[in-house]
C-alpha cells in the first residue's frame, strides 16, 4: 500500500507540481501562483545569481503548494515548543506572596479531576442489542469490539482513579512520593497528560485539562453505547482502536451477504447531517461523525471538499456514511473524477509505527472524499488529510499566579 501510494504522490509533487516540466526551460515561466518565483531569463551566471537573490527571503507556503493558513499552523507549533521550553526551566515554588503554593495548586486539581472520574462500564448493564447473539451464537461483531474497548477503557478509568488518591495522599505526607508520583505532580502543574496514564491512554495531544474532558466524553459516549444499544452514528475518534472498528464493519457485511471479507471495500458517502444523534441509521455500512479535516474546508450543501477559509484551521465534517461495496463496484465508483483518497489519522502528528498487529498507531485507512477539483494532486500538494482530533492551541499554568491551566 505505501509504495502504490508514493508512485501516485511523487509525481503529483514533482510533473505536476511544476518542477518536472517542459515549461521551466521556458523564461519567466511561474513556478508557483505567485508572481515573485519565476524561472531567471537566458543570461550569465552572474544574472542568474542575482535573479535568485531577488527571490522573497521568507517563503511563501503557496510556494510548495500549500494554503497560506500552513503558517499559521507552523508558526503555532514553533511557538508551543518555545513555550514548552521555558515552561521546563521555570521554577517549581512559587514567589513570596504570590498566589497558591504548587503543592496547593496540584491538590485542588487532584481532588476536583477525582470528584470527576467516571464509573466503570459493567457488562451486566449492557442492552440486549449490543452484545446481540448471531445464528452461531457468537456475539456480533461490533459488540466485540465495543467489549474490547470498554476493557481498554476501564483500565485507564482504575488507573486515573488510583493514582489521584495516591497523590493526593503522597502530597499530604501519607505515603512516599516516589519517581512516578513526582513526575505526575509535575504534569500537574504544567498542563500535561502524566505517563501513569499516558502509557494506558489513547493517543492524544491535547494539554492535561482538555485531555480530562475529552476522557469523560469517550466515556459518556461508551456508556450510552453499552446502556441504549448501538447508535445511529459512531463517534470513531472515541475508540483507541479505530482500525478494529472498521474491520468489524466489514465483518458484519461480509457475514450477512456470505462475501469473503478480503473482497470488499470501503465506500464512503457524504451526508448533509451536523448532528449525529438525528442521524437515521443506514441499512447496509455504518454512520460515523467526529472527524476533522486538516488543509481544506468543506461545503455542507454541495458535499464537497474546498479550499480552507482564511486562518481556518480545522474544519468538522458533517455524519459520513461508510459503506461496505465489493471490489469490482469500487473500482467502478473510484474512478469517478473529483475523489481525493484522504488518509485519516488519530493525531495531527502524522505519524506512526507499526504495532505487533501490523497496524500504525496513527494512521487509520483512506476516505474517498467528493471535491471541487478533479485533480487530486492538487489536494495532495495542499497536505490535506483527516483527523481524529484537532489540535488545540495550547497554554500553559505558570505556578504561583492563581492560574489552574487552560481548558
Amino acid at each position: 500500500m505505501c509504495a502504490n501510494r508514493l508512485r501516485f504522490w511523487c509525481p503529483c509533487f514533482l510533473r505536476r507540481g511544476t518542477l518536472f516540466v517542459r515549461q521551466v526551460l521556458q523564461d519567466g515561466y511561474k513556478l508557483s501562483p505567485l508572481d515573485a518565483y519565476t524561472c531567471p531569463k537566458e543570461g550569465s551566471l552572474d544574472e542568474v545569481r542575482e535573479h535568485v537573490r531577488s527571490l522573497p527571503f521568507d517563503e511563501d507556503p503557496q510556494v510548495f503548494g500549500l494554503h497560506p493558513n500552513a503558517q499559521i499552523t507552523a508558526q503555532t507549533e514553533e511557538a508551543r515548543k518555545f513555550l514548552g521550553i521555558i515552561l521546563s526551566v521555570q521554577p517549581r515554588i512559587a514567589a513570596a506572596g504570590g498566589g497558591k503554593r504548587p503543592e496547593e495548586l496540584v491538590a485542588e486539581m487532584a481532588e476536583a479531576f477525582l470528584g470527576r472520574v467516571p464509573s466503570t462500564m459493567l457488562r451486566k448493564h449492557a442492552h440486549p442489542e449490543t452484545y446481540k447473539k448471531t445464528a452461531d451464537g457468537g456475539i456480533v461483531s461490533l459488540g466485540v469490539f465495543h467489549g474490547q474497548e470498554m476493557d481498554r477503557f476501564n483500565v485507564l478509568i482504575n488507573r486515573v482513579q488510583s493514582t489521584l488518591v495516591t497523590l493526593g495522599k503522597a502530597i499530604k505526607g501519607f505515603v512516599v512520593m516516589s519517581a512516578q508520583l513526582e513526575d505526575m505532580y509535575n504534569c500537574f502543574l504544567s498542563q500535561q497528560l502524566p505517563p501513569l496514564w499516558g502509557e494506558v491512554s489513547y493517543p492524544c495531544l491535547k494539554p492535561l485539562n482538555a485531555w480530562f474532558s475529552d476522557f469523560e466524553e469517550r466515556i459518556e459516549f461508551m456508556a450510552r453505547w453499552l446502556k441504549m444499544g448501538p447508535p445511529s452514528s459512531y463517534w470513531v475518534p472515541c475508540f483507541y482502536f479505530p482500525q478494529g472498528f472498521m474491520t468489524c464493519s466489514k465483518q458484519v457485511h461480509a457475514r450477512k451477504t456470505k462475501i469473503p471479507i478480503d473482497a470488499l471495500v470501503f465506500w464512503q458517502e457524504m451526508t448533509t447531517c451536523t448532528e449525529p444523534r438525528l442521524a437515521d441509521p443506514p441499512a447496509d455500512g455504518v454512520n460515523v461523525h467526529g472527524l476533522f479535516l486538516q488543509g481544506a474546508g468543506w461545503d455542507v450543501p454541495s458535499k464537497k471538499m474546498v479550499e480552507s477559509e482564511k486562518a481556518v484551521l480545522f474544519k468538522e465534517l458533517p455524519v459520513i456514511w461508510v459503506q461496505v461495496v465489493e471490489e469490482a463496484t469500487f473500482q467502478k465508483v473510484s474512478t469517478e473524477p473529483g475523489r481525493y483518497t484522504c488518509p485519516l489519522y488519530k493525531t495531527s502528528l502524522r505519524k506512526g509505527t507499526l504495532a505487533t498487529t501490523g497496524h500504525s498507531t496513527n494512521f487509520v485507512c483512506y476516505f474517498r472524499l467528493p471535491s471541487n477539483e478533479e485533480d487530486q494532486g492538487h489536494w495532495v500538494r495542499r497536505g490535506v488529510a483527516l483527523l481524529c482530533a484537532s489540535t488545540p492551541v495550547t497554554t500553559f499554568a505558570v505556578v504561583g499566579s492563581g492560574d489552574k491551566g487552560c481548558s
